[in-house]
């Protein structure tokens, strides 16, 4: 794999990062030298980072595109990674993470044009009752103030939740995922998407309404 011209610093670090998984197994080593390992091309170091960050990634993409897809894209999301590995610079404990979350947001989003494109929004119809194992939902549901998060915790609404949140505009679709159903904080949210805390925050309230309307207009009452 390509070294991206790693000066004589990232080269010691490389070496050591080498000398360490001599005597410590991959799986035990943190972020930075998973990072310097798969950058000096070692497999295993690259295949632990897949192993530790494979099931949130999965999560996020399940939750973001649905099951359909989640595992050929989640495999997507790290070949992306494991071929841009060489540019990433680790500057924090959580960096690993963000920048990996980045890469899946972005590949979700993707992914949802190209579905909404190929199936021209087919699928089952927001208008129509949702089934879940009690048969049809014909419940109210909470107020404008409640927030997804909680009401998702409510397993008649959860995937009525996840269906409309999937035919949201990405900007809302990025926050209610990583904020409200990944538990991210603010900071970290920004980080993935690129953007100011402000920002995350102003669009945050704007999908949580967006949402609770959808949802209120969707579940008819008793």
């Amino acid at each position: 794999m390509p070294t991206g011209g790693r000066n004589s610093g990232g080269e010691q670090a490389g070496r050591g990062a080498a000398a360490l998984a001599a005597s410590v197994p991959w799986q035990h080593v943190g972020d930075r030298d998973l990072v310097i390992g798969a950058q000096e091309g070692v497999a295993e170091a690259f295949s632990t980072i897949v192993d530790k960050y494979h099931r949130r990634i999965y999560a996020l993409v399940h939750r973001t595109c649905g099951g359909d897809q989640a595992e050929d894209l989640t495999q997507e999301v790290f070949l992306r990674a494991f071929s841009q590995m060489h540019k990433f610079e680790l500057r924090n404990e959580a960096s690993l993470r963000t920048w990996l979350y980045r890469i899946a947001m972005n590949a979700c989003i993707n992914e949802l044009r190209r579905m909404k494109r190929r199936r021209q929004l087919e699928g089952p119809s927001l208008d129509a009752p949702v089934q879940t194992d009690d048969g049809e939902m014909q419940r109210s549901v909470p107020d404008e103030s409640a927030m997804p998060h909680t009401m998702a915790e409510r397993h008649e609404t959860r995937e009525l939740v996840h269906q409309i949140i999937r035919q949201m505009s990405p900007k809302y679709q990025q926050v209610l995922v990583l904020i409200d159903l990944e538990g991210m904080e603010y900071e970290e949210a920004a980080a993935v998407i690129g953007c100011r805390i402000g920002t995350v925050k102003s669009r945050l309230s704007r999908a949580r309404g967006a949402l609770a309307a959808k949802l209120r207009a969707l579940v008819k009452t008793p």
